[in-house]
């Protein structure tokens, strides 16, 4: 009777007064059901947006800037990030991944291990505990991910168009970098570091100034190489076509790549072309193909566009970029991987694989920094780490597998935050999509009495 009495008169719910009929008891027959609306559900909480907002912005416009320590200079987003995920804990807004804490762990672990095992061989310089630190700190937030929540897809699609803004701006900048170097070309344009105070810069040593025949290949003005503008073109490329599919940003981020003439960009844009793997991507890879051979035959000559073709060559040319990127590596580990008995598994110890002395030239990709620091043992966990981190994402395969490809092959990333803090806030902060949403008006599963009194109850309580 009592809960007749309590049901028997207008009710407020969601803002909206209504009158109900209910059966005593049972499921509500579908021809009685109210329509219930849903109470609005923030997209993502104010703090969380301040800082991802924040941090990337840090990782994509402030990439010359950083905290100073007189020996690294540290990008801004790492603070950010801490902030953002303590206020996260705090609010009960951010959770404590137990399998990603594991695989920390295992791979923290295994680089401590490695220091203590190469500390003071009379024939090698010892690992660094500055290094080891450095990889702890920025590993450490895939530990953590935003808590579920109904809005969660929305959340990561909100970020991903912010980073989206973000790189368009960096596009635009880019392409009117690169052409206004023919009517004015101040010392600042390509590289503005020496304009930093010493105390905020990232103090980098970077080719900020690349010639590509009579001109300089454009950087996007705000970051440090054309490398790195050239792969931001083509992750935004990626994900405008696997996201929204806005053409005339499309052709503004194909024109920017254009004006880069890196291979790495090109790299990456091939990688994630083939993802997913079917018909459809054959059908996609083949008319980018003639889209792109089209601008070569109509722009290949006014943009110097055979300069970036020329450079698939190379790989065989020591002295090369590519060949220093991309083959020496594999030539380095191939040579020490076990120059003693416990460095193929543990490796030579963090910070150490640029005292290695070669006859040729190297650069220190994270697989190859990985296996040669860390060893097998290393590199299976920090891959499980970041494999781990990025399965549960909302993000399409093609997103994840360029963002995985560019941080472990294409550069010595496994130190750099602009690289691996990208991983983590447009992929392994969040978590894995529900499986099961609220059910509210429109919904083809009515909404019975108890389930009615229970949402009104904790409404209440609330209040």
């Amino acid at each position: 009777m009592s809960s007749l009495l309590s049901l028997g008169g207008p009710r407020r719910f969601g803002g909206a007064s209504r009158q109900e009929r209910v059966e005593p008891s049972g499921p509500i027959a579908p021809e009685w059901v109210e329509e219930v609306q849903p109470e609005p559900v923030e997209v993502l909480p104010r703090p969380l947006r301040i800082g991802i907002a924040l941090a990337l912005v840090s990782l994509i416009l402030l990439t010359r800037f950083g905290l100073n320590t007189g020996a690294y200079g540290l990008n801004f987003a790492v603070p950010i990030l801490y902030v953002m995920i303590f206020k996260g804990l705090a609010d009960d807004k951010v959770n404590l991944d137990l399998p990603g804490l594991l695989l920390y762990v295992a791979f923290i672990s295994v680089g401590a291990i490695s220091l203590m095992v190469n500390a003071n061989l009379p024939y090698r310089q010892d690992g660094s505990m500055a290094s080891l630190m450095l990889l702890a700190s920025l590993y450490l937030p895939f530990v953590f991910v935003i808590k579920t929540y109904p809005m969660s897809r929305e959340g990561w699609l909100w970020t991903m168009r912010l980073v989206l803004n973000i790189s368009l701006l960096v596009a635009i900048a880019g392409i009117v970098q690169f052409y206004l170097q023919f009517v004015w070309k101040p010392t600042w344009l390509f590289d503005f570091s020496p304009l930093i105070p010493k105390a905020i810069s990232a103090d980098v040593l970077a080719n900020s100034e690349i010639e590509a025949g009579s001109f300089l290949k454009s950087n996007g003005f705000f970051l440090r190489e054309p490398s790195a503008f050239s792969f931001l073109m083509a992750f935004s490329l990626i994900c405008e076509l696997a996201l929204f599919k806005r053409w005339m940003r499309v052709g503004v981020y194909a024109f920017a790549l254009m004006l880069s003439y890196s291979g790495t960009g090109l790299l990456a844009l091939g990688f994630g072309l083939l993802f997913p793997f079917g018909f459809k991507t054959v059908v996609r890879v083949s008319a980018i193909a003639v889209v792109g051979g089209i601008l070569l035959l109509l722009f290949g000559d006014a943009l110097n566009l055979s300069f970036t073709l020329g450079r698939i060559g190379e790989f065989s040319a020591e002295s090369s970029s590519g060949y220093i990127r991309y083959v020496a590596p594999m030539r380095l580990v191939y040579e020490l991987i076990d120059s003693d008995p416990w460095t193929a598994f543990l490796g030579h110890g963090p910070g150490t694989v640029f005292h290695a002395v070669r006859a040729y030239e190297f650069h220190d990709p994270t697989w190859a920094k990985l296996m040669y620091e860390y060893g097998v043992l290393g590199f299976v966990a920090c891959l499980s780490l970041i494999a781990y981190g990025m399965s549960r994402s909302h993000a399409p395969v093609q997103i994840r597998a360029t963002l995985f490809f560019n941080w472990l092959i294409q550069g010595g990333h496994l130190l750099t935050p602009e690289s691996v803090l990208m991983c983590y806030v447009l992929l392994a902060l969040w978590p894995a999509p529900e499986t099961r949403r609220p059910r509210y008006a429109g919904s083809t599963m009515p909404m019975t009495t108890q389930q009615f009194d229970e949402r009104h109850d904790m409404k209440g309580a609330m209040r």
